[in-house]
């Protein structure tokens, strides 16, 4: 079973700088400086509601665009460039990409008996790296705690 995380993206020249989108929702914020709207597309769970209310349509789906891309190529989860995979779940096992590991939901599977692997995104810059590496050693002292650290494996 795959479960999809679908962001949202930008297009700062159609934007009014209404800052609706930024009043209804935390993952969007406004740099006054440079009077520009950014979205962190890693905790954006892309349940449109920027998009509907952006009077300007300068808010949309990232799979607009990946899906004209991608038409007759399946996309594989962990594949993609602009993978918009949350985390892909079978009976005995539980992958994440490495920038949007959920560790409630990998301590979750954890105590459901399934093996947790977490692997590195294609996306991932030099700069996450580190606090995708802290993110993943402080589960694994969250799972010692519980004396179960032998259910995660990170892979690259």
């Amino acid at each position: 079973m795959l479960f999809k995380q679908i962001p949202v993206e930008i297009d700062n020249d159609a934007c009014s700088k209404c800052r609706i989108c930024v009043s209804l929702c935390e993952c969007i914020s406004y740099d006054e400086e440079n009077n520009l709207i950014f979205i962190n597309a890693i905790s954006c769970k892309g349940c449109g509601i920027c998009v509907s209310s952006c009077p300007s349509n300068a808010l949309q789906h990232i799979f607009d665009r990946v899906f004209v891309l991608s038409e007759s190529k399946e996309i594989k989860p962990f594949d993609c460039v602009n993978c918009g995979y949350e985390f892909f779940e079978d009976k005995e096992k539980i992958i994440f990409c490495s920038r949007r590991l959920d560790m409630g939901k990998a301590i979750e599977s954890v105590f459901k008996g399934k093996r947790v692997v977490v692997k590195d995104c294609l996306l991932v810059e030099k700069t996450t790296t580190k606090i995708d590496n802290e993110k993943t050693k402080k589960m694994k002292e969250i799972l010692e705690l519980f004396g179960i650290e032998d259910k995660i494996k990170v892979e690259k």
